[in-house]
């Protein structure tokens, strides 16, 4: 069986990186972009606490909590978006 991206997704023509199981074992494709030169994109940091959420953290910066997924893929070393642990340091792009 081969997994695809849903049609009308912003990822259906990106390629797949890897498959990830979920816990009922759904196929869930993992798709990660690389950000080329970091020195020309400006960003701040932001240090994970308890009960923070990536929509709300994009709420705090962007006012828009639907710009949840560009801090997740401006942090590839998130491997899992809900179980990010506390102390993390994670970068927040400016946009």
């Amino acid at each position: 069986m081969t997994t695809k991206i849903k049609a009308g997704s912003r990822y259906y023509t990106s390629d797949i990186d890897y498959i990830q199981l979920t816990q009922n074992g759904k196929q869930l494709p993992i798709v990660h972009y690389f950000f080329g030169n970091l020195g020309s994109i400006k960003y701040q940091t932001h240090t994970f606490v308890e009960g923070d959420r990536l929509d709300v953290i994009a709420f705090h910066y962007y006012k828009k909590p639907s710009l949840w997924w560009l801090i997740a893929e401006f942090n590839p070393k998130i491997q899992d978006i809900n179980n990010i642990a506390p102390g993390t340091e994670i970068l927040i792009p400016n946009v």
